[in-house]
């Protein structure tokens, strides 16, 4: 079959790609590599013109100002366009999401009518923020949520644009045109399959596919100091609870002191951010989650313990009875004891992360996912 995955989050649909071709199948990335990290597509939306000069940037952020039109979004659909041949006369074209170009809907929605209107089937895959999933924490969730800081008064929600812009009309639209069109909405973990209880075209979970081949076991034996190691995006700073892992770091490092080598890295691309945690023996992923994200699965097959998500919720809905990560909550105390425990008993650490690999290899290896993505579209 020709398959067209359309947008790509943390590598998400490069190693979904890596499974299906592996397949035999031929497979397309469109997207745009979300942004400064700069993941590999095949047909590169992505446009480096307003990052040439600082002038350009300053032009670009006035204009957006002023009008409230963001002109990279122009240069994407202008590529868009250039490409329109290739994009035609696929057997499935299957969307990360129903803004899978960060582009302002109006512009959007004219590169997924397209498509809609030149290929056959779709699917849509519930991994990230849309109009249901924002709906749900908006006005059904409980427990702790993406959201926390805004429930509680710490930040205001202009903070969370890019969550609550789902609820706005263009976005919300452009959803329900993507999933009316597309035959199944698949979710890529728990914390999207909850706000798709109702759903009609929900299937099962299908667990994010990671190349299990392109990362080795690299558990760092030299266990003095222990290395923690912790990426921050800054735009998903209060929503992945950053704020609590750095509280409990500051008690870490005075705790323990030359124990232990904590590095902090913000906003790095994709290939910078693997190389920084090369040698940690312990990852903080997120906090305010249920379910692991991608970059704490990369981690995982390499090695690394992670803090993630790993609670009842996660091991119910996906039949486990355990899980090789420590799972991360919104109390500073708890992750103090948590990392404590693990830089009190170092050999732990090496025993930890050989499971957390074993775990990836055996459900979430890219060809055994892809079987599950194909055994769908051939349903």
């Amino acid at each position: 079959m020709r398959i067209l995955l359309v947008g790509e989050y943390s590598g998400f649909h490069n190693s979904l790609k890596h499974g299906l071709e592996y397949l035999g199948h031929k497979v397309t990335i469109l997207g745009d590599g979300d942004g400064f990290k700069r993941y590999p597509v095949d047909i590169d939306l992505s446009n480096s013109f307003f990052e040439k000069h600082w002038l350009l940037r300053k032009f670009k952020v006035a204009w957006w100002k002023m009008t409230g039109h963001n002109l990279e979004d122009r240069l994407k659909l202008f590529r868009f366009r250039e490409s329109e041949n290739q994009l035609k006369h696929f057997d499935i074209v299957q969307f990360i999401n129903s803004n899978p170009f960060n582009c302002h809907p109006k512009i959007e929605r004219k590169m997924l009518d397209f498509l809609l209107n030149h290929n056959e089937r779709f699917f849509l895959v519930a991994c990230g923020d849309d109009y249901e999933y924002s709906k749900y924490l908006v006005e059904k969730h409980q427990g702790y949520s993406i959201l926390d800081a805004v429930k509680s008064g710490t930040q205001h929600k202009n903070k969370f644009y890019f969550t609550y812009k789902y609820l706005e009309n263009h976005y919300r639209n452009n959803y329900l045109k993507l999933l009316a069109d597309s035959e199944k909405i698949i979710p890529s973990n728990i914390d999207y399959a909850m706000a798709l209880t109702n759903n009609p075209k929900v299937t099962e979970i299908i667990p994010a596919a990671i190349n299990c081949g392109k990362y080795h076991l690299n558990i760092n034996a030299q266990l003095d100091p222990i290395e923690i190691f912790m990426g921050i995006n800054r735009a998903n700073y209060w929503k992945k609870g950053i704020n609590y892992f750095e509280k409990a770091l500051a008690i870490i490092s005075n705790k323990y002191g030359d124990q232990v080598k904590i590095t902090i890295a913000e906003d790095l691309p994709y290939d910078v951010y693997m190389s920084r945690y090369s040698n940690a023996h312990i990852l903080l992923d997120q906090v305010l989650c249920y379910d692991q994200g991608y970059n704490a699965l990369e981690a995982m097959l390499q090695g690394k313990v992670v803090f993630s998500g790993g609670s009842s919720i996660y091991l119910k809905a996906h039949g486990l009875e355990s899980v090789p990560v420590i799972d991360a909550q919104p109390d500073v105390n708890y992750l103090v004891v948590q990392l404590s425990r693990l830089i009190d008993q170092p050999q732990s650490i090496i025993e930890l992360g050989k499971a957390a690999r074993n775990h990836i290899l055996q459900h979430h290896e890219s060809v055994m996912i892809a079987e599950k993505y194909l055994k769908l579209y051939q349903s």
